[in-house]
């Protein structure tokens, strides 16, 4: 399978220092500006589930969750 980050679109190859999240669900369904978990590491397992976000950096994870939760996201 391939993963592409979800904020600039760069696909991944071997980089072992991709990010992956995961954005919440609100009554069964996906709701990007509900909430947002992120992970200290790449899961190649989990980062297929239908509710992951993927990122080829830090920045590009910020600028993700700057541009769809705004500053006052919490994220684990």
């Amino acid at each position: 399978m391939e993963f592409f980050c979800t904020f600039c679109g760069k696909r991944k190859g071997d980089a072992k220092d991709w990010l992956l999240g995961f954005e919440g669900t609100r009554n069964g369904r996906l709701s990007t500006k509900y909430n947002i978990t992120l992970l200290r590491k790449w899961d190649e397992q989990r980062a297929s589930e239908p509710n992951s976000v993927h990122f080829c950096s830090t920045a590009c994870q910020m600028k993700y969750i700057g541009k769809n939760y705004g500053d006052e996201t919490w994220a684990a």
